[in-house]
């Protein structure tokens, strides 16, 4: 069986992942909410899920999952371990009685529910009362149409909290924020807040040179092992990461030297390239250091499956550096200035080779849970379409892996 999983991630308001929401296909021809409610289904729903590993999904936080009003009344949340998912009421879920049993019985057994794309009606004070959280789509309901709605239901919604979905930019966010949102889902996080031609930092340009070095056609390891050992933050995250479990070592490696020849320069490019991009712009969200991360493992892994000009290395280094500009806040052209990379990574990272451009789009949707796209539905047979779902879940651990001692 076919397994599509994506997730989208959930901020806080100082821009902290929350959780993620969970979208899943069993197929490219098999909605989530149109599956059949039966219990052989919620069966079959409940052993997707624990097959891909909720913790490999959500990386410890919890998950907010869409329910039908069938599922919610064969009660197919209860399948599910509480601490690690959100029921989410669909927006065409009447506020029926039956309806208004099934969620006090979620609510006794210790689940959190949430209202999906919520659209006031006093109909719907009853399932307010036992709801944790609201989410509104602003794209269906703008921000300015909210304040009078949000003032109205001010004294039921003190227990409740606020999610934003559907934040496309940084100013929808802050206003969000101002206007009293606690949560936020949308990919504000992943464009660019400011493009100017602001300088670089004293700590950005020395992460620079790092990555010029190590993008050099032959790298100087000796070098190398100089700028680490001149770093204690990449020098203690090196030496973090090489005695991981990960690696499974009976003996720990503790010289900077050591841990270099131990990974080899391809894995060593690859560490440095994730470490510099996540120390670049600590003001920056997390998320958009793991996406990158995922983005790169899977462009990485699709050149074994597709042909292409770019090695499975050059994949992966255009795959992290394709959001360079939104956690530097500064168009891609001037960062490219700064970095000694080759003309065909720099004009993959311009737009300019439409292989990776389409590439870029395939992954970027896929990870956006948006598989209605043409490409997937032209390509639904393609070994390339076929291995997303394997290669995205390997991505996931690949980025976790990485970050935890990035």
């Amino acid at each position: 069986m076919d397994i599509f999983v994506a997730r989208q991630p959930v901020f806080t308001s100082d821009k902290k992942i929350f959780g993620y929401e969970l979208l899943f296909r069993l197929s490219l021809d098999n909605v989530f909410p149109n599956i059949d409610g039966s219990a052989a289904t919620s069966g079959v729903l409940s052993n997707t899920f624990f097959s891909f590993g909720l913790n490999d999904i959500l990386s410890g936080k919890p998950g907010l999952i869409n329910f039908t009003r069938d599922l919610l009344l064969k009660q197919t949340p209860l399948l599910f371990p509480k601490e690690h998912i959100i029921i989410e009421v669909l927006e065409d879920i009447e506020p029926e009685p039956e309806i208004i049993d099934a969620l006090k019985t979620f609510k006794s057994q210790g689940f959190r529910v949430a209202l999906d794309d919520f659209v006031y009606d006093q109909k719907f004070n009853d399932m307010i009362q036992l709801c944790d959280m609201i989410k509104f789509d602003i794209m269906a309901t703008p921000l300015d149409t909210l304040g009078p709605v949000l003032r109205s239901l001010k004294n039921e919604l003190k227990h409740i909290t606020l999610l934003c979905e559907k934040v496309e930019t940084h100013e929808e966010f802050k206003q969000a924020r101002a206007m009293g949102f606690q949560l936020f889902q949308g990919y504000f996080f992943s464009k660019p807040e400011v493009v100017s031609r602001k300088g670089l930092s004293a700590n950005q340009v020395t992460n620079l040179k790092l990555l010029n070095e190590i993008a050099k056609q032959e790298p100087a390891l000796d070098v190398i092992e100089g700028m680490i050992k001149n770093d204690v933050a990449i020098s203690f995250k090196l030496l973090t990461f090489i005695n991981s479990a990960y690696f499974r070592r009976p003996t720990a490696i503790d010289t900077i030297k050591d841990a270099i020849i131990f990974l080899g320069l391809q894995e060593l490019k690859k560490f440095i390239n994730v470490v510099v991009v996540s120390d670049i712009n600590p003001d920056k969200p997390n998320e958009l250091i793991r996406s990158s991360v995922i983005k790169a493992r899977m462009c990485e892994q699709c050149a074994h499956v597709i042909k292409t000009r770019f090695t499975p290395d050059e994949l992966f280094t255009v795959g992290l550096f394709s959001a360079m500009d939104a956690i530097l806040d500064m168009p891609m052209k001037d960062i490219l200035e700064k970095i000694a990379l080759s003309e065909k990574i720099k004009d993959a990272l311009l737009g300019k080779n439409r292989m990776f451009s389409q590439l870029n789009d395939l992954i970027t949707n896929f990870d956006h849970g948006q598989w209605n796209h043409t490409r997937f539905q032209a390509d639904k047979d393609s070994q390339l379409v076929q291995n997303l779902p394997a290669f995205y879940m390997d991505a996931l651990k690949m980025a976790d892996a990485f970050l935890t001692s990035a």
